[in-house]
């Protein structure tokens, strides 16, 4: 008779190195618990550890299959966690999985922090970094996929406060969680009749959230499938929009609002977006608005075909002056399409780099705080780097801040200004009003710059990254504006200054006589006076 295999359960063994000697621990995986030798030898000896507290993070149907142990060793923390972590990466997420790294982080945090300094540990400081570091990418990687209980947990914070304590970098920005579930949620535990199966490119989608038929409306998770498409997704908790971007196309929904926007034009939805078990869902049909793929839908068999657009059909150009051009009829001032086409390859390529690592510039580390709430001292002759920081950050994207502009928002916009600033960098004015494009500025030999070649760089670069972009005029002089969440900024020396008092641009030039349209928006136009 063949021996009996359990492939529930699995054995780990970690060695453990202090000071000259070692010493090997050993975990059990049960179905997915981790029980220490410590536990099993409770068990034996017909007890469980006293100091074995139950975890409350564990909801209840889970705490009646689990016991929480007494962990032998802090080395044994570290290798639960990445047990538990590599569990999520092998056999996908689950909340009893999720459970299991929120539990290591606050065992991992009580018992190697204290008053926010690392206890001595030395030896374990490397592989705590490390995982760490892969718990952050699991983070990343499912933070938005229905797991609101990672948010109802501090779990992130929690990460971040110990990747801080040991000097590691980490990208908040990058773990874009669910929003957290209301009391009175809705939560759809079993839809399994209203289910539906989801193509992409002829590939079948498997969704943490499966698409679904609601009221009659197809609702997709709108992070899977745009991903899966190749856009970039991300949520703003506060405001409850989720942001995706494709190459120059940015698509913004709200949940509970009747209308999206894509490239900052309005698009009316079939159902308002909502949030079911943690993930965004938005209707199908909106797919296709945003991104431009074509949908096909099989009633019988309950079946979402989506094709994404072809390369040649997402860019839509239109010739202006004799010039195909990409974003609205904005040339740059380009004299013909060998120009243009030097302007965008530059821009592009600019673009294709983007990170967060010059939000802020030198005084990067003050324009977080000022994000989350400092603010200079008002004593102009406290010269100190964070009053000089805070003061910076007030005057470069105070007015954003006052317009309830998102965080995420602010740090994207302020990187995308200092992109168009790093491409005119040394490059000289002539002071003869001689250089009008972005050619003259990013490709002419030599290069020369001022006011109308700076505004046609900087809209450039934001109509790259999807923004809506337009040049003002005021006598001998120009100045770039953007849209941002419906609000008009100019962009003068790394500052973003609303239009007026309501950044209302039409209200705006009626109200300033002296002041006109250079080049229209990117998208629509705008009457001067």
């Amino acid at each position: 008779m063949p021996p009996y295999v359990n492939e529930d359960t699995k054995i780990y063994s970690s060695t453990v190195y202090t000071k000259g000697s070692s010493k090997r621990t050993f975990s059990f995986v049960i179905k997915g618990m981790i029980i220490s030798a410590a536990f099993l030898a409770g068990i034996a000896s017909g007890g469980v550890p006293a100091n074995a507290a139950p975890n409350p993070s564990i909801p209840p149907t889970i705490a009646a299959q689990q016991v929480q142990v007494n962990f032998e060793d802090e080395a044994t923390l570290i290798a639960n966690l990445n047990m538990a972590v590599k569990a999520i990466k092998e056999e996908g997420w689950t909340i009893e999985r999720l459970t299991k790294i929120m539990d290591q982080l606050t065992l991992i945090e009580d018992r190697l922090f204290e008053g926010n300094i690392f206890k001595g540990k030395e030896e374990l400081r490397s592989p705590l970094k490390t995982a760490l570091a892969e718990t952050e990418k699991v983070f990343t990687a499912h933070g938005a996929d229905g797991l609101s209980t990672l948010r109802e947990n501090d779990a992130p914070e929690r990460l971040y406060r110990m990747q801080e304590m040991l000097g590691m970098k980490s990208n908040r920005n990058n773990v874009n969680l669910a929003p957290v579930a209301q009391k009175n949620e809705v939560r759809i535990a079993s839809v399994a009749k209203d289910e539906v199966t989801v193509f992409i490119d002829g590939v079948k989608q498997n969704f943490p959230q499966s698409a679904i038929v609601k009221n009659g409306n197809t609702l997709v998770p709108m992070r899977g499938v745009f991903e899966a498409l190749k856009a970039d997704v991300k949520w703003d908790q506060p405001t409850q929009t989720a942001t995706a971007t494709k190459g120059s196309t940015t698509i913004k929904l709200t949940i509970g609002q009747p209308t999206a926007y894509v490239n900052g034009k309005a698009v009316l939805l079939a159902a308002k977006g909502e949030v079911i078990n943690g993930a965004t869902m938005v209707p199908l049909r909106f797919v296709s608005e945003a991104l431009g793929g074509e949908v096909k839908w099989d009633s019988k068999t309950m079946t979402a075909y989506i094709e994404s657009a072809k390369v040649s059909d997402s860019v839509k150009h239109q010739a202006v002056d004799g010039i195909s051009v990409k974003h609205g009829k904005h040339t740059y001032a380009s004299r013909n399409q060998s120009e243009y086409d030097q302007v965008m390859k530059i821009v592009e390529n600019a673009v294709n780099g983007y990170d967060e690592s010059g939000f802020g510039g030198v005084y990067q580390k003050y324009y977080y705080e000022y994000l989350d709430g400092a603010r200079w001292t008002g004593d102009k002759s406290d010269r100190s780097d964070r009053n000089r920081g805070l003061y910076a950050a007030e005057n470069s994207i105070g007015d954003l801040i006052k317009a309830g502009v998102s965080k995420e928002e602010i740090v994207k916009v302020d990187t995308i200004a200092s992109i168009a600033y790093d491409l005119l960098r040394g490059v000289p004015d002539p002071k003869d009003g001689s250089p009008r494009s972005a050619f003259d500025a990013l490709a002419r030999s030599p290069r020369m710059t001022d006011c109308d070649s700076d505004s046609q760089v900087f809209s450039a670069v934001f109509d790259a990254m999807g923004y809506n972009t337009m040049i003002g005029s005021s006598p001998n002089h120009a100045d770039p504006y953007v849209e941002i969440d419906g609000i008009w900024y100019s962009i003068v020396s790394g500052t973003f200054t609303k239009a007026g008092t309501s950044g209302d641009i039409s209200k705006f030039l009626k109200e300033n006589p002296d002041r006109g349209i250079h080049t229209q928006p990117t998208f629509g136009s705008v009457i001067s006076k």
